[in-house]
């Protein structure tokens, strides 16, 4: 039983970018992936695995109910990982082919004229030098924010719910990225 059964139409993305070859860096696929394991293939959630973000994933999210991206952070994180809303921005001057998740946001509202709630988990990491593997801060990290994501997800799939559900961990660590 997946937990997606009684949901309405919905169209979730999550997202785990990062390079796999600088070791916590690696977060965001790893943590995709295990999600991926745990929840197998359902039509309601694409979860996705990748280097960067990209301008191609534009047309995609612009149907989207809701993203959430996950990367490593440098920085130390209260429980090792944290939860922040991802607002796009206007100016679209520098789209290259790599993108922030707020530029994406802004490229869909531009091209789309639409924009879907999205958030960013951010997992803290500690080493990004060059090789393969996560450092034990960033498998707690990883998992932890699986398994809050999971639950987030097996809170419904309404807007509404997801956004209660991630402030109410949120907490006073709730930043708007």
């Amino acid at each position: 039983m997946n937990g997606f059964q009684n949901a309405e139409k919905i169209n979730l993305w999550i997202i785990g970018f990062g390079n796999q070859h600088r070791r916590d860096d690696g977060i965001g696929p790893q943590v995709a992936d295990q999600l991926k394991r745990r929840f197998g293939d359902v039509g309601e959630v694409n979860m996705v695995s990748l280097h960067q973000l990209g301008p191609e994933l534009a047309e995609d999210l612009s149907e989207a109910t809701a993203v959430i991206f996950i990367d490593a952070s440098q920085g130390p994180l209260p429980g090792g990982f944290s939860w922040s809303e991802v607002r796009p921005v206007s100016d679209m001057h520098r789209i290259a082919h790599s993108l922030t998740a707020n530029a994406l946001l802004g490229l869909i509202r531009l091209v789309y004229n639409s924009c879907p709630p999205a958030w960013m988990v951010s997992v803290q990491g500690s080493d990004f030098s060059y090789g393969e593997g996560l450092s034990q801060t960033a498998v707690d990290g990883a998992n932890r924010a699986t398994d809050e994501i999971a639950r987030v997800i097996r809170c419904g799939f309404k807007t509404e719910k997801m956004a209660k559900a991630i402030n109410d961990h949120a907490g006073e660590g709730h930043n708007d990225a």
